[in-house]
């Protein structure tokens, strides 16, 4: 049965983060401006807002709440992953990606044991769960 961290290494090595984090900052590139009801002049309602449309749209990439959790979600993955072996990566990376391979082909491809493999999956969610790596 799958639990969090299965879904959270299936959202990263599958490249699901990776893909809405890109498909929502060309969203926000795309967004239409807003109209402007103070047609007949008068005083600037904010004078904090971006006075050009370049300032415009970083400041809502910058400010946007679902790009800053993405973000922070595919960055603290990769730092959990600095602390990994390559074959750790490679057998999450087998394991989780899109069309994820069985345990006896990853075996094969890793030059370990089945067995030895599910005990370093093991070892490597229990890890992530004990880390700081944890974003909900």
């Amino acid at each position: 049965m799958a639990d969090e961290v299965d879904h959270k290494f299936k959202m990263y090595f599958s490249g699901a983060w990776e893909n809405n984090l890109k498909w929502r900052l060309f969203e926000l590139e795309n967004q239409p401006k807003k109209a402007d009801d103070n047609i007949g002049g008068g005083r600037i309602e904010n004078v904090n807002t971006a006075k050009n449309a370049v300032e415009l749209k970083v400041a809502r990439k910058i400010d946007d709440p679902i790009v800053h959790d993405l973000t922070m979600r595919i960055e603290s993955m990769e730092h959990f992953l600095k602390l990994l072996t390559e074959r750790d990566i490679k057998m999450l990376q087998l394991r989780f990606k899109k069309r994820p391979e069985k345990w006896d082909v990853v075996s094969a491809k890793l030059f370990r044991s089945a067995r030895r493999l599910r005990a370093d999956m093991k070892r490597v969610k229990e890890e992530y769960r004990k880390g700081i790596y944890w974003i909900d």
